[in-house]
């Protein structure tokens, strides 16, 4: 398979969210550049989107809904997939639908399901998670080399998800195993550190350079809810907030993100209400601002702000 480097028929708008409404015909959203997930076959549009307007615990990932759309009649061809933001979910959906014949395959639909469980779910939920195999084609994009991806000029940006196919392509080739000897060991990466910085009975707030890694961490300690901080060089700060499940009650996600939206609007008035603080019912963030920034708002505000909301419930 000769791998398409220069990836036409995929848009990449960093931190752009539209309506539904507004995306052209035969065009495909990704993971969040329309909130919700969507269908409209009279026009040839869809979103493929888990994070907002649907039940986390019920909603397949996008990689998932990308490979069930093409098994059961979705031909991708001729459409632009359109993406604001590159982590695993968002790259396998890309190469599916650039790659349609791959979704026929079942060794690449059992890792897909696997990833796609642990994309929608969080590490609470067990598994296999990402093969061996799949853990290198998305090594660009996942662990460490996540928290540099902000930082990229746009044309580098693209060229991660170009060397992402281009692996995938490569484990494609070889039958799509869990691991094969021509391709190369995924990097291990170091164990993410841990500074808890707020604790109560309900949820932990921590500091942590792995960014949604180390909720794999406070969930083996036993944390259900967390907020977890990343720093970024610009001086701004990347917020996760989650919980382990639809059936943590009494960490309400969405009413938390939106105080939390409120917050950064007053502290920073130049924050663009279009890429401010939002997500699902599980799991949500901070701003992604389309110059790479986050929140400016400091870790003692932010669990000030979840403590209110949890005061008030």
């Amino acid at each position: 398979m000769t791998p398409d480097t220069e990836l036409p028929s995929v848009l990449i708008e960093r931190g752009r969210t539209v309506l539904f409404d507004e995306l052209p015909a035969r065009c495909i959203a990704l993971d969040g550049y329309v909130q919700g997930p969507a269908i409209d076959a009279e026009h040839e549009r869809f979103s493929f989107d888990h994070h907002a307007g649907c039940i986390r615990h019920a909603t397949l990932s996008t990689c998932e809904m990308a490979l069930d759309a093409v098994r059961v009649g979705l031909a991708p061809g001729g459409f632009t997939l359109c993406v604001n933001d590159l982590d695993p979910d968002t790259v396998l959906a890309v190469w599916l639908l650039l790659r349609p014949n791959a979704a026929a395959d079942d060794s690449v639909a059992a890792a897909i399901r696997a990833a796609g469980r642990l994309d929608a779910l969080g590490p609470a939920v067990g598994g296999p998670g990402l093969v061996p195999a799949l853990r290198w084609a998305l090594d660009p994009v996942a662990g460490d080399a996540a928290a540099g991806l902000r930082s990229l000029a746009d044309d580098e940006y693209r060229r991660v998800l170009v060397r992402c196919v281009e692996r995938l392509d490569r484990w494609f080739a070889v039958g799509a195993p869990h691991a094969h000897p021509a391709l190369p060991a995924p990097n291990p990466g170091s164990p993410p550190q841990i500074e808890v910085l707020h604790e109560s009975p309900a949820w932990t707030l921590a500091r942590s350079p792995a960014g949604l890694g180390g909720f794999r961490c406070l969930y083996e300690k036993g944390v259900r809810a967390a907020v977890v901080c990343r720093p970024l060089r610009d001086g701004s700060a990347e917020y996760t907030v989650g919980k382990a499940s639809e059936f943590v009650s009494d960490f309400p996600v969405p009413r938390i993100l939106a105080a939390l939206a409120r917050a950064e609007s007053s502290a920073n008035p130049a924050q663009s209400p279009a890429h401010n603080w939002g997500g699902g019912s599980t799991i949500g963030g901070s701003p992604r601002n389309p110059d790479g920034s986050a929140s400016r708002l400091d870790w003692r505000v932010v669990a000030e702000v979840v403590e209110g909301v949890l005061r008030v419930q």
